[in-house]
């Protein structure tokens, strides 16, 4: 008997850390799977086949040099099996190098984001979104707080990070739950921040010297905001963003960690000033987080900023500060905004995918109607044109006369343009050989 029991135990206390490991905010609810998936059993969707779907938006672009929006949702929608991230990502590009770029559907962003997350590679999902330019993937909320609910369940909070900080660059603080994953993720990454690391700017491997004229040079300009590449510098500004949008002891703790990171030290010493009479300015525990974060600032011989900072802090470690786990904290913020906004956020995404079933309905009608349209006027001209070629030949003996005049008139115009070509090579070729009659003087003395 007790040794059942102790079996019991051991599986339970197994169990318990399996769930501890697993740490995740957002119930399984909340990802919307199964209203997701009814996206494929649309008649239209269950007819595409996505390997011969691409080869034939391939066969599109490679000719009339476009492809529709409405077609590449279709494709990004209808794939459900892994191995097609290489040919989704192409397809997005070329995408991206036409004017149908403007018309990208918002079921689109979606089911990029979600392929990439459920079927192939978690890891790819933040330089796709990363990369704007060439990709155009914008995540909506309800996106942000799937990936980093994921990746937090992973314990990969340099991923979750990575997607926080894409929030600060939209300057997005709409979803508290977003807001709150956000913050969390940050925290947690600086446990470990080095893992990021900044890109490597690209080395020219050419030796030959390439001199290139430009009409004038432009200044350098750096906005401090998306030309941000620095790992710290990004997680800082992303604390500071979503603290600045708190009115609490977190948001303020936030605020002032994230603005250390941006080394933003003279708005540092503004903001201690302000805070004086504050009570629970900030949590004490967040003092120690920023000589960990940044040691150099404590050591060796500082500069007049560094020393007002320096002097600040120590300043605010007198202050009425806030005892307590700033984790705890932002986890309790996390419980609370799911609580409040979850089934708000799962009953508008689900009203979502019946609209966007709606709108690609719309939209490829539409699309059809149009092609047919053209395909009516293309066949029209081509009936137009046989029939005045027709009339030609059974009126030619009527109108030889003005045929003829016709003719002679076309042979004239290609007479007189060859004359007028002539004039003007000779002319330039005068202008070639001119020389100023200054310059011709200096030379003959």
């Amino acid at each position: 008997m007790w040794k059942i029991i102790k079996t019991c135990e051991g599986l339970f206390i197994r169990r318990a850390n399996v769930i501890k490991c697993k740490r995740t905010f957002l119930s399984d609810a909340y990802r919307c799977q199964e209203e997701w998936d009814k996206r494929l059993e649309t008649p239209l969707l269950q007819k595409v086949k996505p390997f011969d779907f691409y080869l034939e938006l391939e066969h599109k672009y490679n000719t009339a040099g476009k492809i529709s929006a409405v077609d590449v949702d279709i494709l990004v929608n209808s794939l459900k099996d892994k191995g097609h991230t290489e040919d989704l990502l192409d397809m997005l590009y070329k995408l991206r190098l036409t004017p149908e770029t403007s018309f990208t559907l918002s079921s689109t962003h979606y089911a990029v984001t979600r392929y990439l997350l459920e079927k192939e590679s978690p890891e790819q999902v933040f330089d796709v979104l990363n990369d704007r330019l060439n990709y155009g993937i914008f995540p909506d909320h309800h996106t942000y707080n799937m990936l980093m609910d994921t990746y937090i369940k992973n314990k990969d909070f340099l991923s979750a990070a990575k997607i926080a900080t894409l929030l600060m660059l939209q300057e997005d603080a709409e979803n508290p739950i977003s807001n709150a994953l956000a913050i969390y993720s940050c925290h947690k990454y600086l446990e470990k921040p080095d893992d990021w690391n900044a890109p490597e700017p690209e080395k020219d491997e050419s030796t030959e010297e390439v001199k290139v004229r430009v009409r004038y040079l432009r200044n350098e300009f750096f906005d401090n905001h998306f030309d941000l590449t620095e790992p710290l510098d990004l997680i800082g500004k992303t604390l500071a963003f979503f603290g600045k949008h708190r009115g609490d002891t977190l948001g303020r703790t936030c605020k002032l960690r994230g603005l250390v990171l941006l080394k933003k030290y003279s708005t540092i010493v503004k903001l201690i000033d302000e805070w004086k009479d504050v009570k629970d300015v900030v949590f004490e525990e967040v003092l120690q987080l920023i000589k960990n974060d940044s040691p150099a600032l404590f050591e060796g011989e500082l500069s007049e900023e560094l020393s007002n900072l320096k002097e600040g802090l120590e300043g605010l470690e007198k202050a009425n500060l806030k005892t307590g786990s700033i984790a705890e904290e932002i986890e309790r913020d996390i419980k609370k905004a799911v609580e409040d906004r979850a089934e708000n956020d799962i009953t508008e995404q689900t009203k979502k995918f019946s609209e966007w079933l709606n709108i690609r309905t719309e939209v490829l009608q539409k699309h059809l109607a149009e092609i047919n349209k053209l395909a009516r006027i293309k066949r029209v001209k081509r009936m137009k044109r046989d029939l005045e070629k027709t009339e030609r030949l059974l009126t030619f003996f009527d109108k030889e006369e003005e045929i003829e005049l016709q003719i002679e008139k076309i042979l004239e115009k290609k007479k007189s343009i060859a004359i007028d070509d002539k004039i003007l090579k000779k002319k330039l070729k005068r202008e070639e050989n001119y020389v100023p009659p200054e310059v011709g003087q200096r030379s003959r003395q």
